[in-house]
């Protein structure tokens, strides 16, 4: 009996001393079996409430946390992969691949190759943007700065003061253009340099205004190439040796756009403000152009005598060559916060505006003490007109697609192509635009042929992608003063 007794003992102790080992310790075996057993108690429909939460949280943070990402890198100057895709899309449609063009054209595999390639250099831009360590944001000006009849109310611009770094050419077509202006620049700097022009089969130089046209309009390509020793020797050249000082006519346009517009860009790039002085001395010695009898300017210039006067071939300037140096004089107001370049540029466009066209076609010589058209003018979208549609397009862009007036100007400007000088080619029904001889008679001149179906050209906005195409691609280039 004692025996039993002592046997239920043992027996009561060791599970007494089982239950304790067994306790809660705290171990995390312990808490998950803890949580799942808080889990099971739920009921049905609050398991189905946290469910749900969970879902949504997970969703919610796959869309938000690029979203925050894109919009980072945006405010350090660089575009989101959805702004990629977008251009993508652009440039497909009007250099997409067409299955309307006839197969047996021997130039279709080329132009089929041209829309890939200009694809891929979208997305290669895209690439480099991002790997670059430093950011910077292109300066532009608010869509409130500018009102409708093409003048300023703001002139607020934000831009780094730290040069732009480029990390020169990164595949082997790059490469091939980069060594294509080494070559050029090689001889340049042998045989021409400091003047205007070189003569490479005389290994000798020419001179058309004496301000050293090749190197000053050199200086944007060279500092994005990454050629820093070239360009150091350049800026040098321009800080001791470009001189205003030259007692002949210079053309407003020619030197506008290469001298002037060339110096800004230097200083957008580098920031050496030695370009931004050089800039606003040419712009003070251009300012007599503006003194004729009428908004239009006249078409050349005498920096030394600061006189200026109707070109020596005529009494007429180029429609083309009064209305393309609007971007160049606008930026040079805003870097110098002087509002004489601005102003007298906005009252050429204003006055162009304000004259009777063709469905918004002009005719392409312009008188500047009368402020006139020359009625029995050309109207073409070729030389001595091309820019001024051109221009257009740009204005809009630079004032941060504010300016409705031009923008108005070019939409009416494309109707006015369509109907007057777009035509298709017989047989194989090509698109080209042609001109009108003396405003009247159509000319099949081919100006500018693109084998692109009109269904995919109905917006105006297409149109302008196509004309930067004609232009060399001046249109939509990524220009500093452009971007805005």
């Amino acid at each position: 009996m004692q025996s039993k007794t002592n046997r239920l003992s043992d027996e009561t102790f060791l599970m007494i001393e089982k239950n304790e080992s067994s306790a809660y310790d705290g171990s995390k075996t312990r808490k998950r079996q803890s949580l799942w057993r808080h889990w099971n108690r739920l009921s049905s429909l609050q398991r189905s409430v946290i469910c749900l939460m969970l879902i949504f949280g997970v969703l919610s943070a796959f869309y938000i946390v690029p979203t925050i990402y894109n919009d980072y890198h945006r405010l350090d100057g660089t575009r989101g992969d959805g702004e990629v895709e977008v251009e993508e899309q652009e440039i497909r449609l009007v250099l997409r691949p067409s299955a309307e063009m006839p197969s047996h054209l021997p130039f279709k595999n080329s132009f089929d190759r041209f829309a890939e390639d200009a694809i891929k250099s979208v997305k290669l831009k895209a690439w480099q943007q991002k790997r670059n360590a430093t950011k910077f944001k292109l300066h532009g000006i608010s869509r409130n700065s500018v009102n409708r009849s093409g003048g300023h109310t703001d002139r607020k611009t934000s831009y780094l003061s730290t040069p732009y770094i480029f990390s020169g050419p990164t595949n082997p077509r790059m490469e091939a253009v980069a060594a294509a202006f080494q070559h050029s620049w090689k001889a340049y700097r042998k045989y021409a340099w400091g003047h205007d022009e070189l003569l490479p089969i005389s290994h000798s130089y020419g001179e058309w205004f004496g301000l050293g046209l090749t190197l000053v309009d050199s200086l944007d390509t060279m500092y994005i190439m990454g050629f820093k020793d070239d360009f150091k020797e350049a800026t040098e050249w321009v800080t001791k040796k470009l001189s205003f000082d030259v007692g002949r006519d210079v053309n407003l346009f020619e030197c506008t756009i290469r001298i002037l517009g060339g110096l800004l860009s230097a200083f957008h790039l580098s920031k050496e403000k030695i370009f931004l002085s050089k800039a606003q001395e040419l712009g003070d010695l251009l300012m007599p152009a503006f003194r004729s009898g009428s908004p239009v300017p006249f078409s050349d210039v005498n920096l030394r005598d600061h006189t200026a006067h109707a070109p020596r071939w005529g009494p007429d300037s180029s429609t083309s060559e009064v209305t393309t140096i609007q971007l160049e004089f606008i930026d040079l107001s805003r870097q110098t916060k002087d509002s004489k370049y601005e102003d007298a540029v906005n009252s050429v466009t204003r006055h162009v505006h304000s004259l009777p066209k063709m469905d918004g076609l002009v005719p392409i010589f312009i008188n500047a003490n009368s402020g006139q058209f020359r009625s029995s003018s050309t109207i073409t979208f070729g030389a001595r007109g091309d820019s001024y549609y051109e221009y257009l397009l740009k204005m809009w862009l630079q004032t941060g697609q504010s300016n409705d007036m031009v923008r108005d100007d070019f939409q009416l400007a494309i109707e006015g192509m369509k109907k007057h000088l777009l035509r298709h080619s017989v047989p194989n029904n090509l698109l080209y635009i042609g001109e009108l001889l003396s405003g009247r008679s159509f000319s099949p001149k081919m100006v500018c042929v693109k084998l692109l179906s009109l269904k995919i050209l109905k917006s105006w906005s297409c149109w302008g992608l196509i004309f930067s195409d004609c232009f060399s691609f001046r249109c939509m280039a990524p220009v500093s003063m452009l971007i805005v």
